[in-house]
């Protein structure tokens, strides 16, 4: 996401210091920086993000408002809306949260938090949009469904194009890269493995 995010309106209550830390580490950890890097970012201590991190300091406004800039997230990731019992177990389809990236690609998390070791993400393809030039390999397993348009996979130099309702999955390590070759937007909802 670009910009400055929206400040809080008056529906969100002030965030569990211990929930809201594990949801900036997470973050930081699927966005690959370090607390050196988040901090070179923000202009706060490594020590302040540390006990952030840990649930032992509360952030500022301003402190969310950097975090959620460099960590490229809404605002509103940090204002978990799920009531306590549903916390880690339920994404309401109004609150997910939404990733954005350069060339018309979007992740939408369809996981309750980024703290589990399988994800799920919803990711939509503007026409023509693509993970990039270059090939990604890294640990786990993902797999996933294209839900409607289509989409080229590339697999260890190998190319397959999924059209809506064809399913594939694969070891991470794999050199892969992927684009939507069509004219209109392709969906495709992704499982994958992740180290946290």
């Amino acid at each position: 996401m670009t910009g400055t995010p929206n400040t809080p309106n008056s529906e969100h209550a002030q965030p569990d210091p211990t929930w809201l830390g594990e949801q900036i580490r997470q973050l930081r950890k699927l966005r690959q920086l370090s607390l050196q890097q988040l901090s070179a970012a923000t202009g706060r201590s490594i020590g302040f993000l540390s006990q952030l991190e840990r649930g032992k300091s509360q952030p500022s406004v301003s402190d969310l408002n950097k975090l959620a800039t460099v960590l490229a997230v809404p605002y509103g990731v940090f204002f978990s809306q799920a009531p306590p019992h549903e916390r880690g177990l339920v994404v309401r389809q109004a609150h997910r949260p939404v990733l954005h990236y350069a060339a018309g690609v979007s992740d939408a998390l369809l996981s309750p938090g980024f703290a589990s070791g399988l994800q799920l993400m919803l990711t939509r393809f503007a026409p023509g949009a693509s993970s990039g030039p270059q090939t990604l390999s890294h640990g786990g397993d993902q797999g996933g469904m294209v839900l409607c348009g289509s989409l080229e996979l590339w697999v260890d130099e190998q190319c397959h194009l999924l059209a809506a309702g064809d399913s594939f999955s694969f070891n991470s390590s794999r050199p892969h890269r992927y684009c939507n070759p069509g004219q209109e937007e392709a969906q495709v909802v992704w499982a994958y493995t992740v180290s946290v």
